[in-house]
């Protein structure tokens, strides 16, 4: 090179390696397709997709019972045995605000703004290969007839029952029960027997 001569860069020219930035997008992107990946593994094995299938009844519950206590109407929790399905049941007014506009303030009328239907939400299928086996009342009672409907209290209390869940593939079995006075919801392995209930 001639000395004075000034070096020529060439455009578009730099240094080899990844930004910051970049490799802050990459990590970013691999993040969220581990997190994808990590809420699909349990439907990958016979044994914990039934345990996901019993999560999401047990979520099921505690959402009715969580609806129930912030709208101050009862829920009701319907299973279709056969089918593998289960819904919310909630209540929706059957009269627009319009409707109850220059009423008489009766007691009546009051009594008119509280008609309501019941409307199937939150309807959800059982993973593949993965039943329930039965629903019980009591270790003396099993619930009978389609579908098998569970209370929900507006002051946070479900209809005491338990439900037994299998998977067909690998026999994995899983209980939810349900503890009338508190609402608590609690799932384990193996079919855990309810208890004898005395009848009224």
């Amino acid at each position: 090179m001639i000395q004075g001569e000034k070096r020529r860069i060439r455009p578009g020219r730099r240094d080899s390696g990844y930004t910051l930035i970049e490799m802050s997008v990459v990590l970013v992107i691999l993040g969220i397709i581990l997190f994808v990946m990590i809420g699909r593994v349990d439907y990958l094995l016979p044994k914990y997709r039934v345990r996901a299938g019993v999560r999401e009844v047990a979520s099921t519950l505690r959402l009715a019972r969580s609806q129930a206590m912030s709208t101050g109407m009862p829920h009701y929790v319907q299973y279709d045995v056969a089918k593998g399905t289960y819904w919310i049941l909630a209540p929706e007014p059957t009269k627009e605000p319009e409707d109850l506009e220059g009423l008489e303030d009766t007691t009546e009328n009051a009594f008119k703004q509280y008609t309501y239907k019941w409307v199937r939400t939150m309807e959800k299928q059982l993973p593949d290969q993965v039943v329930i086996e039965k629903i019980l009342w009591s270790a003396d009672d099993p619930a009978e007839g389609e579908p098998v409907t569970i209370e929900v209290t507006p002051y946070g209390s479900i209809r005491r029952h338990t439900v037994w869940m299998t998977g067909t593939e690998d026999g994995a079995k899983f209980t939810i029960s349900t503890n009338q006075v508190t609402g608590f919801v609690e799932y384990q392995e193996g079919h855990v027997q309810p208890p004898v209930l005395e009848r009224a």
